[in-house]
This record gives structure tokens, sequence and C-alpha cells, in this order.
């Protein structure tokens, strides 16, 4: 038996008979609302008789509210006529009444034997014919102003509520009485002891001679653990490779995800007629053809393909504008360093993008049709291609985590650097490759309107995301399975 239970025991052992729902909660000093369930538990011990009753109560109309708080209309008429008799026409103004409340006060006025109507000089009047004392309507709002009150089947009621002042509502109440079993509960030696510790004893100093209940800690249940919210672990990845990126120096850059095939491929230096063009796959919308570029840059663009710059000579054929203009998802986010370039950087100057790519292809561990790749462009005149390879080096080591015996580079072919590297790494004990890099060649820098050299990489980040999450399946960076993500 617990310390409520305990309270409300002996408040039933300190009355005689049945007792309210309201007294027991009044004496016991439990809420109203937490009352219900001990009695409900006492009686299945057969500590208590428990009765549950209905009831029909009656509480006020917002309209009876608002008349408690005043003064119903035939007391603000019996009011005005204090002081003398009054015409029919001027009972609303002078009373404060409306036309309607007027007519409702001339009408209980007269039923409670407080006013007369008679004529005088052909005028009718209303006067005072006693000293109009509180009507039982008015002792009844004044009650039901405090709380509701049990319905009776009285003249007072019945008129509130033709009236439409007060309102029947059905009530469920209970009423309990202690049993035998209840005062051996209480008379029981554990019963004397305390399992709460209260400001009151604090204060009078009770607590010293009072004798508390022992409790088996081992036998408490552990409460259960609600998860928190949390970003998803690879939005939160790609949140800190951002930071740690902005202070190697970078700044941030974005792109569309739709883009024309110019700033996916030909300012990239793929040509339109050679198998280069294949090496990225892409995925074709049909959404018409797009605008190009400023003239100046397309006309560059198109002179570097067709006759060369810079000492080359391009690629010897004739540059179509319409399969320029096609509209495709982006293959790479090297197209967002082709529209920084063109837009007139000055070195120098370090930039990188993390972004969606979308290419064809196989589904399996390490291959997805769309994967986020990290872009980035170091544009500076002192810059080298040694220098390439420690920034690649650094991004996988200290950044991603992988064991530098993990990483390699190996000579690669992409038509917009030169030198190109590849670079590989260890995942999951097979090398694959994260991404390629170089410096990028001059047939797609010149005609961007860029003259420093520039140091380029773009790097499959969900790959290098596994390494650093401990991932064996490029799918699960994605994955939305609750259990799966609160581990992570």
């Amino acid at each position: 038996m617990n310390e409520l239970e305990h309270r409300v025991l002996r408040a039933l052992a300190d009355g005689t008979g049945f007792i309210s729902g309201e007294q027991i909660s009044e004496e016991a000093e439990v809420g109203y609302s937490s009352l219900m369930s001990i009695l409900s538990k006492l009686s299945e011990e057969e500590k208590i008789e428990l009765k549950r009753l209905e009831r029909q109560v009656a509480e006020l109309t917002p309209e009876g509210e608002s008349y408690s708080k005043s003064a119903l209309p035939e007391r603000k008429l019996a009011n005005a006529l204090k002081n003398g008799p009054l015409e029919f026409g001027q009972i609303a103004a002078s009373a404060h009444l409306s036309p309607a409340e007027a007519q409702i006060a001339l009408q209980w006025a007269k039923r409670n034997g407080w006013i007369e109507i008679g004529k005088k000089e052909g005028k009718t009047q209303v006067a005072l014919s006693s000293g109009a004392p509180k009507s039982e309507e008015e002792k009844l709002l004044a009650t039901l102003a405090s709380g509701r009150a049990e319905f009776k089947s009285t003249p007072p009621f019945e008129n509130l509520r033709s009236r439409r002042l007060i309102s029947i509502l059905d009530e469920k109440i209970f009423e309990a009485k202690i049993a035998p079993a209840g005062k051996m509960a209480l008379s029981a030696p554990q019963a004397q002891s305390l399992s709460q510790l209260t400001p009151q004893m604090m204060k009078d100093g009770s607590w010293k001679d009072a004798k508390f209940r022992e409790y088996e800690l081992r036998s408490i249940m552990q409460p259960s653990t609600v998860p928190s919210g949390k970003k998803h672990f690879y939005l939160q990845f790609i949140r800190n490779l951002k930071e740690q990126l902005v202070s190697l120096g970078f700044q941030e850059a974005e792109g569309p995800f739709t883009e024309l095939e110019f700033w996916n491929m030909d300012a990239l230096f793929m040509p339109q007629d050679h198998p280069a063009r294949d090496i990225h796959d892409v995925f074709h919308l049909d959404l018409g053809n797009g605008d190009l570029p400023p003239i100046k840059i397309v006309n560059s663009v198109t002179a570097a393909h067709e006759k060369g710059v810079a000492g080359s000579k391009g690629w010897g054929y004739s540059w179509s504008p319409e399969m320029a203009s096609r509209i495709v998802l982006r293959s790479q986010t090297t197209t967002v360093s082709a529209r920084m370039l063109s837009s007139g950087i000055k070195p120098p100057l370090k930039i990188f993008c993390i972004g969606k790519v979308f290419r064809p292809d196989e589904i399996d561990w390490k291959h997805f049709i769309e994967f986020n790749q990290c872009e980035g462009i170091v544009v500076d005149e002192n810059m080298s291609f040694r220098e390439l390879l420690g920034y690649l080096r650094t991004f996988a080591v200290d950044i991603f985590g992988a064991k530098p015996a993990d990483v390699r580079f190996a000579p690669s072919y992409f038509p917009f650097v030169e030198p190109a590297v590849e670079m590989v790494v260890r995942i999951n004990g097979k090398w694959t490759e994260v991404g390629g890099a170089g410096i990028f060649r001059p047939e797609m820098t010149l005609p961007l309107g860029c003259k420093a050299p520039v140091l380029a990489w773009g790097l499959g980040l969900d790959r290098l995301a596994m390494i650093k999450l401990g991932l064996k399946d490029i799918r699960d960076l994605f994955s939305q399975d609750i259990k799966f993500l609160r581990g992570k």
C-alpha cells in the first residue's frame, strides 16, 4: 500500500458511512483526477466498498453567467421603478434593457408579484407593488455562479431552464466507505510507515520521528528510453566535410542539377563526335533545348573545339550548337567549376562544390545511378601537379580516415585535364576508384577567360564516406531503416 492509498483509507476511516468523492479528495489531499484509480484498486482488494452513481447537474449557460454577474432583467426593472412609476415606452431606456429584455422583465416581475400595471391620464404605467424581495431564481443563480449543483425538478430550476439560463448535464459520481479489510490494513505495522518525505515534514521537523518504508531497489524496473531526434548521419557527415574544406580556405559554390550539354561536356573540351563523350554517360531530358551562354563564350569554346587554342589543333570537326543546347542531368560537378571560371574569377582562389550527380549504371554495393561528388579547384599561378596529389592524399587520409597505405594514384585520361590522375582507395579489402583529378587544359580554361593554372578534382563522396562511416554497401547511406539509423 503506497502513501496515497494510505491517506485515502485514513480519510474513509475518520468518517461514517459512505463519503463522496469530493470530500475524500479534500480530506486525503489527493487530486480528484487520481482518486478514481486509487479507489478502484482499493475496491478490487476489498479494502473499501465503492458505489458508482449517476446524477443530473445544472450549470449556467453563457447568458446565465452574464446575468449572475449583473442582474436578471426583472431585477433591473425593479431597481429602475424605485424612483417612481414608468410608462411602457420608458422601461427599456430607464432600466438599461433591450426591447426584448424589457418584455422579459415585465413578464417575470409580474409573475413574482413585484409590479402593478395600470393607466394614468390615458397612459399605461408600471409601478412597484412591494419591496421586490429576492426571488428563488435569483438565489439559485447566485449558487450556480460558484459551480455546478445537483438538478432538482423544482420551480426555480425549471424556470431557469425554460429561460435557457442553465443547462442540464449527466454526471457520474462515486461514494466509498472503508471495509473491514481496509481497517486491518491501516492497523498493520507497515501501514504506519511512510513512503514520502513532504515539504511540511521538513518544515515542522516531524520527519525526525517518522518511520519510512524500506525499498528494494533491485526490484524497480529501469525506465524505458526514448530515442531523441537527430540529423541523418550522412547529411551530418557532408556538413562536417564542408566545414573542414572552409577551414582550409575553400569557398563553396553551387550549380543546377539539370544542365546544358554545353556546360556538362562542351565547356570541358569533350568533343561532340568522339568516343571521349561516352566517358560520362548521361540522362537526357525530354525538355527541348535550353539557352546557350553569351555568344563570346560560345564562340571561344567553338574555336577551341574546331581549331584549337594556345598551340593546340583542337578536335577538327564542325561544332553543333544544337547538340550543346540539349538538357541533361549533370554527370559531374565540374560543370560548377566551368561556370565559376567563366564568371571572371581572379587568382589565387580555392573553390569547392558538394552535390549530387547522375549517371546510368548497374546498381551494386559500390555503384548507384545518383551519388554525391566533391568537386574542387585551386586557381593559382604557383600551383603544380605535386600540390594536387598532396590535396588528394590529405582528403583521403586526414578527412575521410583512410590509411596511407590504402591510398594510391594511377595515370588516367580525362578530356579536360593534362596530366590526369585517378585516386583509388582500398574499401572493404577491395581497391576502388573514388575520383579523378588533374590540371585543366588550356583548351578549357582559356575559352572561359582564365589564364592561370587550375588544379581540379572530382571525388566520389559516397565511396569515401563508406570508409569514414564503416559501411559495406553504398545504399546504406540512404537507408530509411529506423533501427539502422538509430545506430548511426
